[in-house]
């Protein structure tokens, strides 16, 4: 049996899919229906980028219980759902599926998530657009810390999953922010930065990315930097 010895992380919002601002829709009616306050996020000196700690950040402004977080993170989950199905402008993005496919069909490769979002809010936004199919395995922004804690914890979770050791020059990361590339860097891992979000060219090619395209559509490219 041939071992899996490629991981590859992808970023969710800007890099798999476009679907705007709902998340920050869906939190914001999640604190009015829940407690009555009216644009939380907006109210709140929050500037961390992993949702657990964007939450905990609301939470402690509005002196929300801290025992609250799972009702939360549920009633979001209810909330973003129903909002991402009356979207009909949420797109995978170009270059995308092509790509996901090779991977899933390649016996050393595997796909993994590596977001900010909740477990619950990526799960949501993957499954509006048909992409959850993809995903077994992945790092999420439930616990506290940054990207590159949770890039760590899954490449662990990876290795003992499938029985192996991932080199640090088999790992990459799909992202389209210059935290995607700070995060690479952090770990010793390949950083592939793509300008479909909302980071302009100047910007990610500045943080230095191993390699930059300005969308995923040179699909063979990227099939060749990878190796699948």
């Amino acid at each position: 049996m041939v071992k899996k010895d490629r991981l590859i992380f992808w970023d969710i919002d800007g890099t798999l899919l476009h679907c705007g601002s709902n998340g920050r829709k869906a939190l914001n009616r999640t604190f009015l229906e829940l407690y009555g306050i009216t644009d939380a996020l907006g109210k709140s000196p929050v500037g961390a980028s992993m949702d657990s700690m964007l939450l905990g950040g609301i939470m402690k402004n509005f002196g929300i219980d801290p025992k609250d977080f799972p009702k939360i993170t549920q009633h979001y989950k209810t909330v973003l759902k129903e909002i991402l199905e009356q979207d009909n402008n949420k797109r995978i993005l170009p270059g995308v599926i092509p790509i996901l496919e090779a991977i899933d069909k390649h016996p050393q490769a595997i796909n993994a998530l590596l977001t900010s979002n909740l477990r619950v809010g990526a799960e949501a936004k993957l499954s509006s657009v048909g992409l959850n199919k993809y995903f077994q395995i992945g790092g999420f922004g439930d616990d506290i810390g940054e990207k590159w804690d949770a890039a760590v914890k899954c490449i662990e979770m990876a290795e003992k999953q499938y029985n192996t050791l991932f080199p640090k020059d088999q790992i990459y990361l799909i992202g389209d922010s210059c935290y995607d590339i700070t995060s690479s860097k952090k770990i010793g891992i390949k950083s592939i930065a793509v300008a479909t979000g909302w980071t302009d060219i100047s910007t990610l090619q500045a943080c230095e990315p191993d390699y930059f395209f300005p969308d995923l559509s040179d699909t063979e490219k990227i099939l060749e930097i990878i190796k699948v």
